[in-house]
């Protein structure tokens, strides 16, 4: 099964009317019939899928890296505040985070589109990645300290301009006509709703009905019938994965370890997979348009960004995971 309908930023169908003698009115979902070119390798270990290549990296990774890169030049205008410290991993789940599709995002960041994997069930169970790293109150306190603020209203607009300007360039990020955006969200949309409808796929379900059998023994006495509708809300209940700050517990790390064996053994990742790509081969033509107005180019500039971030960056305090 396509993705036959595309379904705008605003969350509304895109729907193309057509009257009828009768004066009925109809929606004609537009047809995604139009092959697009892979933007990366097949890797079912890193669930890359093919629109990859348009979504730009993590909004607060984007901030953050050009906010190391943008300091010789502001130093230079006599605005001399150091940036807080960060990790990318810390910035990357706090982007994911404010992405989400229960806020009604209906272009949620790649990781809403991806399953639990075995290196996060054995380090954060079913909390989902740490926000530590992103150091938000220590970001805060510095965005909104008075003397920095005093020393930006002191300066030249047009020197800040340019030291902001420079280090867009520097890293690839500037995108004048808001192409590369209007991308980026076109590929999040697709990625999400492929992963959603690839459920429904009937290898995908008889995958998950045997991922539920191999489940029998973890003893969760509201098991879902399918990996995506977990973790179950006694799960949720039982070990507060709803709440950041709370403890990951061995409990829930021994279920999710499960989880994630079980959906191996199973079958059910590989047939994920396989059904979410095949669904994103082919898009509409209005889809296609968009995306043709923009490079494919943003998994080179996430690197550039990670690596920026790790050269630049103050070192994290030693207990942030």
């Amino acid at each position: 099964m396509q993705i036959t309908s595309r379904i705008a930023k605003t969350g509304t169908l895109a729907l193309v009317v057509v009257g009828l003698a009768a004066g009925v009115v109809h929606a004609m979902p537009e047809r995604a019939d139009v092959a697009v070119a892979p933007t990366t390798e097949r890797s079912p270990g890193a669930w890359t899928m093919p629109l990859d290549g348009y979504v730009q990296p993590a909004g607060a990774k984007q901030d953050y890296a050009s906010n190391l890169v943008d300091q010789p030049c502001l130093r230079a205008i006599g605005i001399d505040f150091p940036v807080p410290w960060a990790t990318v991993a810390g910035l990357e789940a706090s982007s994911d985070e404010s992405e989400t599709p229960e806020r009604g995002n209906t272009s949620p960041a790649l990781a809403w589109s991806r399953p639990l994997d075995a290196d996060l069930a054995r380090t954060r169970g079913y909390h989902g990645p740490s926000t530590a790293g992103a150091n938000t109150d220590g970001m805060r306190a510095w965005g909104q300290n008075p003397k920095r603020n005093a020393a930006f209203a002191k300066a030249s607009q047009t020197a800040v301009a340019r030291c902001f300007n420079a280090s867009y360039r520097t890293l690839g990020l500037t995108d004048p006509t808001g192409a590369g955006q209007a991308a980026s969200a076109v590929a999040k949309r697709l990625t999400y709703l492929a992963a959603v409808d690839a459920r429904t796929d009937g290898t995908v379900v008889r995958a998950a009905a045997q991922w539920h059998a191999c489940m029998a023994p973890a003893r969760v006495r509201d098991l879902p019938t399918a990996p995506d509708q977990m973790p179950s809300p006694s799960i949720r209940m039982d070990y507060g994965t709803n709440i950041r700050s709370t403890p990951v517990q061995d409990g829930e790390v021994a279920i999710a370890e499960r989880d994630v064996a079980c959906q191996d053994s199973s079958g059910y990742r590989e047939a994920l997979y396989d059904a979410e790509w095949n669904r994103l081969l082919h898009v509409t033509k209005s889809d296609a348009d968009v995306l043709r107005t923009a490079k494919a180019d943003q998994l080179a500039v996430d690197r550039r960004l990670d690596e920026t971030i790790r050269r630049l960056a103050p070192k994290a305090p030693a207990d942030v995971d």
